[in-house]
């Protein structure tokens, strides 16, 4: 927590604007016992996030599904409420990629998950006119 703490800092000395950050799914791995250390896990990412969000950087919070080391999709669904199965590392880095192409999809949390739409058009579809 102290770390993002002091990127924030950092990058509004450094004169830089936006913000992303990944974060997790507040629902990711909820039908599960969690240990104490998941547990805490969740609490910090979601300390994380308030922090973000009460930063004056153009902040945008990426919450993907559980990840998985298998390969990219490329087909996604990305917006403000998902479902959440699993999504792979892969398709997460290219919706990153993809979402820092529009500098102004700002202060918003995404989640993203696994699904039917390319990651190009979900991008753009939370892109504002």
């Amino acid at each position: 927590m102290r770390a993002v703490e002091r990127c924030l800092v950092a990058a509004e000395s450094a004169d830089v604007r936006r913000f992303v950050l990944v974060s997790v799914s507040p629902e990711a791995w909820r039908e599960r016992h969690l240990s104490d250390d998941e547990d805490y896990y969740f609490a910090a990412k979601k300390t994380v996030e308030v922090h973000v969000t009460r930063s004056a950087l153009d902040w945008l919070i990426l919450r993907p599904s559980l990840l998985t080391d298998g390969p990219g999709e490329g087909r996604v669904f990305l917006g403000p409420a998902a479902e959440h199965h699993q999504i792979s590392r892969h398709d997460v880095a290219d919706v990153l990629a993809e979402l820092l192409r529009h500098p102004t999809l700002s202060r918003r949390i995404l989640e993203l998950d696994r699904g039917s739409t390319p990651i190009i058009e979900a991008v753009g579809a939370c892109v504002p006119a």
